[in-house]
């Protein structure tokens, strides 16, 4: 499974709280790359929080905004990429990420989301409401929409809520070099 003799930068895809941006820090960290998180990315970019570009422009232009960011992000370096949650909506997002690296999609059952997104402070600052629903109904909806996609990307899957973030940062980097991705 092999895809070519040079360092291919490692996308973490899943649903919010699933530990992207921890994990994604951490495995940066232990392979010696750089480490980005789009959401950080496009703030930082377009300097406005992602719930105030959702609340001015609406989610289409949050979106488009966001493969931007996506698209010009420099992976000579071969990076750890956290991306936002939804970011695999999109099939051109998700065809740049098979063609550009190699995809670990993080997932976590609705119960351990759901404690962590009620822990999460930055929830309700940074994090748009995605349907108007409660959060469980929300979490339950999104998953059921968002799954079948971050299943249909991965080449590494891994269930937050058996690892510390640490474990799972060791268990991608032995998948990565026992499958020499």
């Amino acid at each position: 499974m092999m895809r070519s003799d040079k360092l291919l930068p490692v996308f973490l895809v899943g649903y919010r709280c699933t530990g992207k941006t921890t994990i994604g820090r951490l495995l940066a960290r232990a392979l010696g790359r750089p480490f980005v998180d789009t959401d950080t990315a496009l703030e930082a970019r377009f300097n406005i929080s992602i719930a105030q570009m959702v609340a001015n422009k609406g989610w289409d232009h949050f979106r488009e905004m966001e493969n931007r960011v996506l698209t010009s992000l420099d992976i000579s370096s071969a990076p750890v990429v956290a991306t936002g949650g939804g970011i695999i909506l999109a099939e051109k997002n998700r065809v740049w990420i098979h063609d550009s690296g190699i995809c670990v999609w993080l997932h976590a059952d609705v119960s351990t989301l759901l404690s962590r997104l009620s822990k999460d402070a930055e929830l309700t600052d940074h994090r748009p409401d995605l349907t108007g629903h409660s959060l469980e109904e929300e979490t339950r909806e999104m998953l059921d929409i968002r799954t079948p996609l971050y299943r249909e990307m991965a080449q590494i899957i891994v269930d937050t809520a058996r690892y510390t973030p640490e474990d799972a940062a060791h268990h991608i980097i032995r998948r990565l070099e026992n499958e020499r991705l």
